[in-house]
This record gives structure tokens, C-alpha cells and sequence, in this order.
């Protein structure tokens, strides 16, 4: 996209606004909120788009219930994509954005264990494979809890289902 002198853009790998206040070539000058003038390559930038909203007539609408199955009332789920639980990942590295999801993961296990929910999906994804072994190494040291592949309409090789064994006193 052209931008020109004004434009207000964002960037593609951190959060924040800023203005353009030239452009030589391929190079972007932006002035942040404190004044500074920083240099970026034009793909590090997106169009910083605003959405207006009219008149949009409200309507009464009465909910129809949804059926929920006992399966997900008793479980937990976290989603351990990087783009699903943080904001950005600019300035981290991939071993602490591995550890921020592991973290993650134990704090989900953890808040279903003292809520007594035996069940918690951790959707980690296919890729490499790299996340699902760690948390699958963090799920063997627990102790108290059963793992395995989640069903496939669950996300099967893309998520684990943990079995936590509650005691029953």
C-alpha cells in the first residue's frame, strides 16, 4: 500500500500507532507519541484503519439456548497458539515465548484442579512438534493426571486432553 506523510500505521510485529513523517525509497520514517522519528522497511507496516459505525437499528432478539454437552461444563481448554494468548511476540525470543505457553498450560491444569474440573483440552498445534513434546515432558512430571491425544474433533494430534484424577475425599 502507498502511504504518504500523515498515514497513520501500525506495526506488524508490536503494538502501537504512529505517524509518517516521510518516505525516502522503501524506507518509512514514522514520529511516535514521544516525538522520535524511527526508520521501517514498508512491509513492517499495516494501514492503520479505523471503522466508523452508523445508525445500526438494534432488534430485540430473544436467545435460543444452546445445548451443551456435560463433557464441557466439566472442562477447561487453552488454546497455546502464540498469536492466541499474547498480543505481540516482538523482542521475544522462541524460548521464552515456549516457556510463556508452558506456563500457561500449567496455570490452566492447575486452575481446573483447584476448581475440582477433571478435564482440561491443551490445543498446542501440529507444526513442528516441538510445543506438544514439551507439554507432554511438563504433563509426565505432574503426576495425578492421564494424557493423551485429543479426539479428532477436538483437534486430534493438534491437542492433548488431560485427564486429571481428582481424590475423592
Amino acid at each position: 500500500m502507498p502511504y504518504k506523510k500523515g498515514d497513520k500505521v501500525r506495526f506488524k510485529d508490536a503494538a502501537g500507532i504512529a505517524v509518517v513523517s516521510r518516505i525516502v525509497g522503501n524506507i518509512i520514517y514514522i514520529e511516535d507519541d514521544a516525538g522520535f522519528e524511527h526508520a521501517y522497511e514498508r512491509h513492517e507496516l499495516l494501514p492503520f484503519q479505523t471503522m466508523e459505525i452508523g445508525d445500526v437499528p438494534i432488534k430485540d432478539r430473544k436467545e435460543t439456548p444452546r445445548a451443551v454437552s456435560a463433557q464441557q461444563i466439566n472442562r477447561l481448554t487453552i488454546d497455546l497458539h502464540s498469536h492466541v494468548l499474547l498480543e505481540n511476540t516482538y523482542g521475544m525470543t522462541k524460548y521464552e515465548i515456549l516457556n510463556y505457553q508452558l506456563d500457561k498450560a500449567r496455570q490452566t491444569i492447575n486452575e481446573a484442579k483447584k476448581r475440582k474440573i477433571n478435564k482440561v483440552l491443551i490445543i498446542h498445534g501440529i507444526g513442528s512438534g516441538r510445543l506438544k513434546d514439551e507439554v507432554h515432558h511438563m504433563l509426565s512430571k505432574m503426576g495425578k493426571l492421564n494424557y493423551y491425544f485429543a479426539d479428532f474433533a477436538d483437534g486430534g494430534y493438534g491437542a492433548t486432553e488431560v485427564e486429571i484424577l481428582l481424590s475423592k475425599h
